[in-house]
């Protein structure tokens, strides 16, 4: 064998990989987080789920909030121009003397020359 054949072998060795079996003190196989990386890995979904859960309801309270005070605004609104409607029909003018610039028109109309 030639020393480049002796060399590539080599490094075709060493690159091989290698299957760990080695194991930890507790059973586990190295490199596995073990049941302390599951517990972590655990809570750590449990709180999220939980803080999408408080994101959804807090939305939702958002939402609704917001059609509450917009339906509200619009009662107050209808109330408001009935209210100025039942006031315009029921109450005399004020100022007899001032008119509307369409009812001026009108007059001016309807004057002979």
């Amino acid at each position: 064998m030639s020393s480049l054949t002796l060399v590539a072998l080599t490094v075709a060795a060493e690159a091989t990989p290698t299957v760990i079996t080695t194991v930890n003190p507790d059973g586990t196989f190295r490199g596995s987080p073990g049941i302390v990386g599951f517990g972590v890995t655990f809570v750590l979904a449990v709180v999220i789920v939980m803080l999408g859960l408080d994101l959804t309801r807090r939305a939702r309270r958002l939402r609704y909030r917001s059609e509450y005070a917009i339906a509200r605004e619009a009662e107050e609104l209808a109330k408001a121009e009935t209210a100025a409607s039942a006031a315009q029909v029921a109450t005399p003018e004020v100022h007899p003397t001032v008119k509307d610039e369409a009812v001026v028109a009108q007059d001016h109309l309807r004057r002979p020359h």
